[in-house]
């Protein structure tokens, strides 16, 4: 008889207080808002020690399941769920260029395009109207010189952020909003100022605003993969020298 069975693999006590706590918040047996017991009550209903209890929190806080507050009134309270933590860790990663040019194109290709295609397909005129104000905005900068790439790189994470919002996806959102927070990195190694990339960066923004205000989603869609394209291509030419 051939049986391949997998040892057992102790938990930790604070995993096992981690996840029970997890799961009440997942289920809702725990609300938003809503104060844990003190850690005296949660050793003594998990039968464990205070410093067990204290590491779950840490780790409940650090997932950012709970906020843990000090003093008299402190104590574990449960935050709204939210995308915090994904972000974070998708920034660092960002920021140290451990994600290669090729990846990150590919990403942006596919949620951008996407942002846009439904941006065109959702947008109302107030959501429309913002969007333009933006590209009005990067226009008159672009009018006035500019010598670098930094004010121009504000302008373009709200343009870009304002197409997330447009998608009414929020995990598309908090993705594409971290990825131009910090994208400034690649483009400060690989994409040397120049007038003429400014004014090209430029047009692209401005083609994919007007195929959005037409409600043209393929337009807007294609207008979007071909920008990140063409740029990441220059970054990933530049890289190569």
């Amino acid at each position: 008889m051939n049986l391949n069975f997998t040892k057992m693999v102790p938990v930790k006590s604070y995993q096992h207080v981690v996840e029970q706590i997890q799961t009440a918040i997942c289920d809702g047996s725990l609300q938003e808002g809503e104060r844990l017991p003190s850690e005296l009550k949660l050793k003594d209903m998990f039968n464990t020690s205070r410093g067990t209890v204290r590491e779950a929190l840490r780790v409940l806080e650090q997932k950012g399941l709970v906020s843990v507050r000090t003093g008299v009134k402190g104590g574990a309270v449960v935050k709204e769920a939210n995308t915090d933590a994904i972000s974070d860790s998708m920034a660092l990663l960002i920021r140290h260029q451990k994600v290669s040019l090729v990846h990150l194109a590919e990403f942006r290709t596919f949620l951008e395009g996407h942002a846009a295609e439904r941006a065109a397909a959702l947008g109302n005129r107030e959501e429309i109207a913002k969007l333009n104000s933006i590209i009005t905005a990067i226009r008159q900068h672009v009018e006035n010189d500019p010598r670098d790439w930094q004010e121009f790189h504000r302008l373009d994470s709200q343009f870009h952020r304002k197409l997330a919002e447009m998608s009414e996806n929020p995990l598309i959102m908090a993705n594409l909003v971290t990825v131009h927070e910090n994208v400034h990195v690649y483009f400060q190694s690989y994409l040397p100022f120049s007038r003429e990339l400014l004014r090209e960066d430029f047009e692209d923004l401005r083609r994919i605003a007007e195929a959005v205000e037409k409600g043209d989603a393929e337009a807007a869609g294609e207008a979007a993969r071909q920008h990140i394209a063409k740029f990441s291509k220059y970054m990933e030419t530049r890289g190569a020298v």
